[in-house]
């Protein structure tokens, strides 16, 4: 039996500040992911759907939309265990984003926290080892790929302020590194500009990246560092 797709697209037009869901079917493919099925909708069906993707690969973490609430990245998320479960699939864009048309969202508010929190090491003329005790730390937390998925699902980043799981990653990352020479900032940073102990610690970012990298789990270790006085 020929399995048929339907899902319920959030759209939005910028033009006439329109916002509408749109609803569209197309025939089941065997190993569908969601990225597929939005493009034969836009190949087949509506040309105008408009959405952003890139690598196809799970690593760009351009693609990240809403998924029946939850966020996912659409090269990756298989569309059959949705059609087995026989549940209205509703795909929206990232939640606490503003869209610019239909699935695609303005990042701004990411780029410039990460300017602002300075997500880069200086340059540094010594080679310095890093024990790979160390490494694997640096490594965990590198592994964001900046799908925003953890800031979409933080209830807590709705605080102004609140610098969110994505940044505290990115912040526990340099403060492991031992290039990293000034780690009172980068604590300063967590906890006086990005209002470190305001989170929840409901674990809800570490639920839906992709890429495991737990960023609950590193706010927690964050927040065990400061406690240390700086003492890992």
């Amino acid at each position: 039996m020929d399995l048929k797709v339907k899902l319920r697209v959030f759209r939005y037009d910028p033009e006439e500040g329109k916002k509408f869901y749109q609803t569209y079917e197309i025939d089941y493919e065997e190993g569908m992911t969601f990225l597929r099925a939005l493009q034969k909708i836009k190949d087949t069906l509506d040309p105008t759907l408009t959405f952003r993707h890139f690598c196809r690969a799970g690593i760009c973490g351009t693609c990240t939309v809403m998924i029946n609430g939850f966020p996912r990245l659409a090269c990756k998320e298989q569309v059959l265990p949705y059609l087995l479960a026989g549940e209205e699939i509703v795909i929206e864009p990232l939640s606490g984003f503003s869209p610019i048309k239909d699935l695609a969202v303005n990042h701004d508010d990411v780029v410039n926290r990460l300017r602002r929190f300075r997500t880069w090491i200086e340059e540094v003329k010594e080679n310095p080892q890093i024990p790979p005790s160390i490494s694997r730390k640096i490594e965990r937390a590198s592994d964001c790929i900046l799908c925003s998925a953890c800031q979409a699902y933080c209830p807590q980043v709705k605080e102004e302020g609140y610098a969110g799981p994505l940044l505290f990653a990115k912040i526990y990352r340099f403060l492991q590194d031992p290039r990293e020479k000034n780690k009172d900032f980068r604590i300063e940073e967590a906890v006086s500009w990005g209002h470190l102990y305001h989170c929840l610690s409901c674990d809800k970012c570490n639920s839906v990246c992709p890429k495991e990298v737990k960023p609950a789990s590193l706010i927690r270790e964050l927040m065990t560092y400061q406690a240390k006085d700086g003492k890992a």
